[in-house]
């Protein structure tokens, strides 16, 4: 080992890339070990730079805009000289906002200048209306000499007192950690993967597979390593918000995360607990490290670009044993039409997260469901990929679950009597068992408040009419073909591939491989289904009308997700035509043009969607929960699937119709996670309070008196008791049963890992 490593690190190309990686690291171990540059501005130090507005001095002290105006620049700080980095930004402020034309509140903001052109960012941190003090994050991209800090008024009052700028050196240790991992990657991809290394995969046909794979693995990611690129699809608002919601309640100290503490302005917001999240975990670390949240977003979504195209490949390499085959299907699946939809277009998170966990199923069919029956080796292999896959479902898109599910479910059943017999339904059992354990966590609060009522808004409910409001939503027959400009249909390629495999079908007849017949005829009938399914001809209004199911089948929402599993399906019965052809002359040919038109269709769509993308930094930190307040503001107006029955959202907060209080109320207060309400009952008897919090279970009196119940308007309500007069804090706690899961689950996965480092031990010492 020691002499291939020597030999190789005396040839000058890789002697040249490790002086560079050397370098590189050296100047982030000097950047990250310099003092913090700190900068403290009082409120005459400010520079004046209004146009319109007067700036006066308001009775504490501080200097801005006394009286009701419209927005402009106000304020400035004199240049400072700023190293390239992450910078915390703590500023003390009156701040009473206007209002739109629209009645829609404004938000003021603070961000960098510079004379040069790049040198920073240009995001704009919006200062909390709720408090007299707060702390924003701004990033400088290249060292300036010129940079200022600038108060901007979006209109209303708005005084500034003492500022702190402080660079964030955790951020600067963040990164040296960063590029060690980077190029610890490239270096072992190196190693492995190119030719004449003493460590390099002896099948010369695997690497130039996997290094084709790499090539369109960066191929998919283009927008994403352009400025703000990737991040301007219609949800990217929504997932964004989740990263920044779950960074935020971790550092509050909240594991695992239920409740956005900061989201509706306050109010409280728990996708949480209807949505999986634990792959968005690793943004939301890498934003509490000091990553930008827009880079954070990115770099998950390269990653998961790099999982899609190496768990594809692994996949079908086991379902057809032969790289060039694999390689070909992986290809198909990256550049499919919907999948560069859910990145682009859509920025659908979840669903394209879950695309990358899909192949593994149908590959654990192939294992289970062979010619030959699976022995013991087999068998585990099998459950293996079926509690990665279903368990990464659960945790990523319950939709893409609930297609996956009813598609395996229909396998199983029509092979009744290979899936009855003892092993393969004991793989089913414990790889059933060991999905629901390890994501117990998430299932208890998601089945409590799914099952126990309260939060309907997910979901239509069952009738005839409800699914043709779902049947409205899906595209024409003749949709499903065209190279749209969103991308959201199945596409040519995949058809042509169908067709090829119905044209082997036919040709070959018997003579066609067992494998590839019995694999391609099932997916193509899938895969068909699937397809109409997608469309308006559907009878969406028929299913909708089934007791139960009909529920169940209209939680799609939209028939056209349908794709993720048709886009799988094609994609193999394509990749079946090719093994198929692999006999005669016909393989490489039916390969190159499928792949051909593959690459025209993305370019296609790259051509119709670079050019709309802003190329701007778009913000940071707050601007993302409050992004566009003209259109959604602070409340997140336009995502209300989560919200408790009988919460009413305007563009402003919520509206609570019911009176609810009868107490003396005098004041509410946020501290931290804690909503602290000071009150008095006068009365004599029980009184009731309402606090500005959405409600879910978990929500308990921490300290003081009373109980914690849910009010008619949706909010958490508390008891106080007759002649109280004090303090009575609220904050979420986990419940019992809920904590009980989680250490379910937390135990079922230090099981398995010590079965996995047993099972190895025992491979070394045979």
């Amino acid at each position: 080992m020691r002499q291939s490593i020597r030999s190789l690190c005396r040839r000058p190309a890789v002697l040249v890339l490790l002086l560079f990686e050397l370098l590189v690291v050296l100047g982030a171990l000097w950047a990250a070990a310099k003092p913090a540059v700190t900068y403290t501005f009082t409120p005459d130090q400010w520079e004046v730079i209004a146009q319109a507005s007067s700036i006066e001095y308001d009775a504490d002290g501080r200097r801005g805009v006394t009286e009701m105006t419209d927005g402009e620049p106000i304020l400035q700080t004199p240049a400072m000289s700023l190293p390239a980095g992450h910078y915390r930004v703590t500023l003390d402020y009156r701040y009473e906002p206007g209002r739109t034309e629209e009645e829609i509140e404004r938000r003021s903001s603070v961000y960098f200048t510079a004379e040069e052109e790049m040198s920073v960012s240009g995001e704009r941190a919006w200062v909390n209306v709720q408090a007299q003090q707060d702390t924003v994050v701004l990033n400088v991209d290249y060292a300036s000499d010129t940079i200022r800090l600038v108060a901007d008024n979006d209109g209303g009052i708005f005084t500034i007192g003492n500022v702190e700028i402080r660079q964030d050196m955790a951020y600067a240790w963040a990164c040296v950690l960063g590029w060690f991992v980077v190029f610890a990657l490239v270096d072992l991809a190196l190693v492995l993967l190119v030719p004449g290394s003493p460590r390099a995969l002896r099948d010369a046909d695997l690497r130039g597979c996997l290094w084709l794979l790499g090539a369109v693995t960066v191929l998919t990611c283009v927008p994403l390593l352009m400025n703000s690129g990737g991040a301007q699809g219609a949800d990217w608002r929504f997932h964004l918000s989740r990263i920044e919601g779950i960074a935020q309640a971790l550092r509050e100290g909240q594991f695992p995360v239920r409740v956005y503490s900061q989201a509706k302005d306050g109010y409280g917001y728990a996708p949480s607990l209807f949505y999986g999240e634990l792959f968005l975990y690793f943004p939301a670390v890498l934003r509490l490290l000091g990553m930008s949240v827009q880079g954070a977003y990115r770099t998950y979504a390269i990653a998961v670009q790099a999982l899609t195209a190496g768990i594809s490949f692994f996949s079908f390499r086991q379902m057809f044993r032969h790289n060039k085959t694999a390689l070909v299907g992986s290809i198909l699946y990256m550049l499919a039409p919907y999948h560069i939809y859910n990145i682009y277009w859509r920025t659908a998170v979840g669903e394209y997260t879950a695309l990358a966990f899909l192949p593994l199923i149908p590959a654990a069919l192939s294992l289970l469901y062979a010619q030959q029956k699976p022995d013991r080796h087999t068998a585990r292999v099998a459950c293996a990929e079926l509690v990665v896959s279903f368990g990464a479902l659960v945790q990523t898109h319950i939709i893409s679950l609930e297609l996956a599910t009813l598609s395996t479910a229909v396998f199983c059943l029509y092979h009744f009597r290979r899936t009855f017999t003892k092993r393969i339904l004991g793989v089913w059992v414990t790889a059933a068992g060991l999905v629901v354990l390890l994501n117990l966590w998430f299932l208890v609060p998601f089945l409590t408040l799914m099952l126990g009522g309260g939060y309907n808004n997910m979901y239509g409910g069952e009738s005839f009419a409800g699914g043709l409001s779902v049947q409205k939503n899906g595209l024409w027959l003749s949709e499903l073909l065209s190279w749209r400009a969103d991308h959201n249909s199945i596409g040519v390629v995949l058809v042509a591939g169908l067709v090829a495999f119905v044209w082997c079908w036919l040709t070959q007849g018997p003579a066609m491989p067992r494998r590839e017949r019995k694999i391609g005829a099932w997916v193509a009938v899938l895969g068909t289904l699937a397809c109409w399914m997608c469309t308006n001809t559907f009878p969406w209004g028929i299913l909708g009308s089934l007791p139960v199911v009909g529920r169940l089948l209209l939680a799609i929402q939209f028939p056209w997700r349908y794709f993720s599993l048709a886009t799988l399906l094609l994609v193999l019965v394509s990749v079946c035509a090719v093994s198929a052809l692999r006999r005669g002359r016909y393989a490489q040919p039916v390969a190159a043009l499928l792949l051909s038109a593959s690459l025209l269709g993305v370019a296609i769509f790259y051509h119709s969607y670079l050019p709309t993308v802003d190329t701007s930094y778009l913000g940071d930190r707050a601007q993302m929960i409050y992004t566009d307040y003209k259109i959604s503001n602070m409340a997140w107006y336009y995502d209300s699937l989560y919200l408790p029955d009988g919460a009413v959202e305007t563009r402003d907060g919520f509206t609570c119709d019911t009176a609810v209080t009868t107490v003396e109320i005098a004041s509410v207060e946020c501290r931290g996670n804690t909503t602290v309400l000071s009150c008095s009952e006068v009365n004599g008897e029980l009184g009731y309070a309402e606090l500005p919090l959405l409600y879910y279970p978990g929500y308990t009196i921490v300290d003081g008196e009373g109980e914690v119940f849910r009010t008619a308007n949706g909010m958490v309500g508390v008891t106080v008791p007759a002649g109280f007069s004090g303090e009575i804090s609220v904050a979420f706690r986990e419940p019992k049963r809920w904590l009980a899961a989680d250490l379910v689950s937390l135990v079922t996965l230090l099981g398995l890992l010590g079965y996995g480092v047993r099972s190895i031990r025992r491979k070394k010492s045979v």
